[in-house]
């Protein structure tokens, strides 16, 4: 796998979760971010190549890489129970998100971005009709795919009951939700459900959901982008949480 870009990369040398075969820029050792690079690389004993920018071309493609490209391990999975074993071991309530169905890499590594800085404490995502931790997933979590657990299933409807025996409480994101967002009350542990682009939630998993809830719109247009609407609700648990906290 590819991680391209100064952010990316300097978050993956960072939590040292990733095996680096190698690293490559070009251009000055001195530019801002590269010699962090550069120096992270040594700490680990990483192999460095300087290359010419159109050897970086051809291994990124069309992914913007700013002069750098690390050949590393792929994002390794954890296992579903390791995963709300983490969460607890994290908080006593949690916030873990249920990926259904997203098919744009852009979107998965923004929504993964907006949940780790949102404090969610992992994600699940499907096998099948979601896209991978591709490298274009990573350049758009912006370095925050090193950091938050990701579990991979093969049946959401079968991990929502999982999670239920569990003590979560099942929360979609949804158009229909009878309940806005801003009155219903983010409490106890919780599982996001987020759906796809172009079909939302898939039926079969919106009937496991305890609740629906939706997103208020005042505008012309009624409807969001999956990871703008994703951010909303993040920040919406979060800040109801520090009012209670301060209360």
């Amino acid at each position: 796998m590819i991680i391209c870009g100064i952010n990316p990369l300097i978050e993956a040398l960072r939590s040292g979760e990733r095996r680096f075969v190698k690293i490559i820029f070009s251009g000055a050792r001195d530019r801002k971010g590269i010699k962090e690079i550069i120096r992270l690389a040594k700490e680990r004993r990483i192999r460095i190549d300087e290359k010419v920018v159109g050897d970086i071309d051809k291994i990124c493609g069309s992914l913007p890489h700013q002069g750098v490209v690390g050949i590393v391990s792929e994002k390794g999975f954890v296992t579903l129970d390791d995963l709300i074993d983490l969460s607890f071991n994290k908080e006593e309530d949690p916030i873990i998100v249920i990926i259904d169905g997203v098919e744009d890499p852009r979107n998965l590594g923004s929504i993964i971005r907006s949940a780790e800085v949102f404090g969610m404490r992992g994600i699940i995502i499907p096998k099948d009709r979601s896209v991978g931790l591709t490298a274009t997933v990573a350049k758009a979590s912006a370095g925050a795919l090193e950091y938050i657990p990701i579990t991979e299933v093969t049946n959401i409807v079968q991990v929502i009951e999982v999670l239920k025996r569990r003590g979560f409480w099942v929360v979609g994101i949804d158009m229909k939700g009878e309940t806005e967002s801003y009155s219903f009350r983010f409490e106890g542990p919780i599982a996001i459900v987020i759906g796809g682009e172009s079909r939302g939630i898939r039926r079969l998993v919106e009937r496991r959901c305890d609740f629906l809830v939706s997103i208020p719109m005042i505008g012309r247009i009624n409807s969001l982008n999956v990871s703008a609407a994703s951010a909303i609700i993040f920040y919406e648990i979060i800040r109801q949480r520090a009012v209670k906290r301060g209360s």
